[in-house]
């Protein structure tokens, strides 16, 4: 019997009405806890969003609310529906983290648009893998694979894991980037040109910060990036002086506010 069989057959069971009803009754609690503490919060929220449910809160509590029914109703009878909920509700906090930072961090950018799509697909993917149970024999197959890099051999589901637990350091670090910005500069940086300075500066560094300790989590060696940094600034160096020039320039002029931003710029007329 495969599992789809299974979990045909296991929702054919008598006691699957009592599911339904648990986890709508899941799901009507966590809306209801959502909107109460959501109620003051603003429209760009990352915790409620614009409409309370399409913020990271309302799955991230139907996700506990479910998962503790789960553990206490299957003391008494199988529960197929909370077991096919619960990766669902994973992966739909997954990708209301990363659509909510992003869309906090670089609003109406393209890209992180196309990022959170691809996400959007590649976490449904794996939730189906999982409710059918193919994922374990997936990640297996994955990691019988190894990639070779000189002398270091790695397999491929190592690969994937890293850049899972490398874009969540990420995205974490855009997340306290985009609370300092909303909580702390808006209010104690009234120039936007400083204003500006200050955000660029804080993700760049928080990003760095949170890249070292991802590459660092998954066993990559960072004395090896020592190496990177001296091609890199020899590049700089050589190659890419009008680059680098033009971009610090801009910091330059933002922080000697001889131009700011919004204001009007004629050339030739």
């Amino acid at each position: 019997m495969t599992e789809l069989d299974r979990i045909l057959r296991d929702l054919s069971q008598p006691g699957v009405p009592t599911e339904v009803a648990t986890l709508l009754g899941c799901l009507a609690l966590a809306f209801a806890l959502c909107w109460a503490l959501g109620r003051g919060a603003a429209d760009d929220s990352i915790w409620f969003g614009r409409l309370v449910v399409d913020g990271l809160m309302f799955p991230a509590l139907s996700l506990a609310v479910a998962y503790a029914a789960m553990k206490v109703l299957g003391h008494y009878q199988k529960v197929p529906v909370l077991h096919i909920a619960v990766p669902i509700l994973v992966s739909l906090a997954g990708i209301r983290l990363l659509a909510r930072v992003l869309s906090a961090a670089f609003p109406n950018s393209g890209w992180a648009k196309l990022a959170e799509r691809l996400f959007s697909w590649l976490a449904w993917l794996a939730t189906v893998l999982w409710i059918l149970g193919v994922l374990p024999a997936v990640m297996e197959e994955l990691d019988a694979i190894n990639l070779v890099f000189g002398k270091t051999r790695i397999s491929l589901l190592g690969v994937v894991q890293g850049t899972l637990s490398s874009g969540l350091v990420l995205v974490v670090a855009l997340w306290i980037s985009a609370v300092v910005e909303k909580r702390v500069l808006r209010d104690t940086v009234r120039d936007l040109s400083l204003r500006k300075i200050a955000v660029n500066a804080t993700r760049a560094i928080l990003l760095l910060v949170g890249l070292l300790f991802a590459l660092s989590a998954v066993g990559v060696d960072l004395t090896a990036l020592s190496v990177l940094g001296g091609a890199l600034g020899v590049g700089l160096g050589l190659g890419l002086q009008k680059l680098a020039a033009n971009y610090v320039s801009g910091f330059v002029i933002l922080f000697e506010r001889s131009l700011r931003i919004g204001d009007t710029v004629r050339v030739d007329n």
